[in-house]
């Protein structure tokens, strides 16, 4: 797989993603023990499963940094599938300061990989679906689970609760790629977006595109497999 490195792009994301770990950091620190039991806005998941899946995921990709670095494709999950299932279940149940302590923890980790990679760049990784991608990829991958997996947590009081939660820079940013993923898929890659979804605010146009939310007679934009 061929791998450019765009300077710039990556930069940018990276930036991104660091305010973004930030931010999720800033609002967990009103967490307690009682929120991380409530049921997420994720289906069979409490928000204590969301935050082990942030942790978890966080750490999936220092894995995969730290591999491209030594000319290595792993797996972003040792064990696979069924692994980050049984993982993320026992993690769930821990408290609001072991959460927070961890998803802290995977964020330090991550960005340390990321800020000691050098030919890891020009290197591709094995996503958990089993598709490879290029490592330059990753960091808008990470900053795409940081922003939306925080809206799932389902928390108002911590301004943690759906769309209206992602941060208006992220929006901007992964609106433009997906909405480019979207025309790409048409004849001559000039397949606009419908009617109904020029007309929303971005949030609501990224969060059709990502199909986390539904407009009424219109299909799912089906991106996201």
């Amino acid at each position: 797989m061929e791998n450019s490195f765009d300077a710039t792009t990556i930069n940018r994301q990276v930036e991104g993603l660091a305010a973004s770990h930030q931010l999720l950091l800033e609002r967990l620190g009103g967490l307690t023990d009682n929120m991380v039991s409530r049921p997420s806005l994720l289906s069979g998941w409490t928000v204590g499963h969301v935050l082990a899946h942030i942790a978890q995921q966080g750490d999936s990709n220092t894995r995969l940094f730290l591999a491209a670095e030594l000319g290595e494709i792993v797996d972003q999950y040792d064990g696979g599938f069924a692994a980050r299932v049984d993982a993320i279940n026992q993690a769930a149940s821990r408290t609001a300061d072991e959460q927070v302590a961890d998803v802290r923890r995977s964020i330090y980790a991550l960005e340390g990989a990321i800020a000691s990679a050098r030919e890891g760049w020009f290197g591709s990784a094995r996503m958990v679906s089993g598709i490879e991608v290029r490592v330059t990829d990753l960091p808008l991958r990470r900053w795409r689970e940081v922003e939306v997996h925080r809206g799932d947590l389902g928390l108002a009081e911590l301004d943690c609760a759906g769309p209206d939660s992602w941060s208006l820079d992220y929006v901007r940013h992964d609106l433009s790629v997906m909405t480019m993923q979207w025309k790409s898929r048409g004849s001559m890659g000039l397949t606009d977006l419908p009617q109904q979804i020029r007309t929303q605010s971005p949030t609501v146009r990224l969060a059709w595109l990502m199909g986390r939310v539904t407009i009424e007679g219109l299909a799912p934009a089906g991106l996201m497999g």
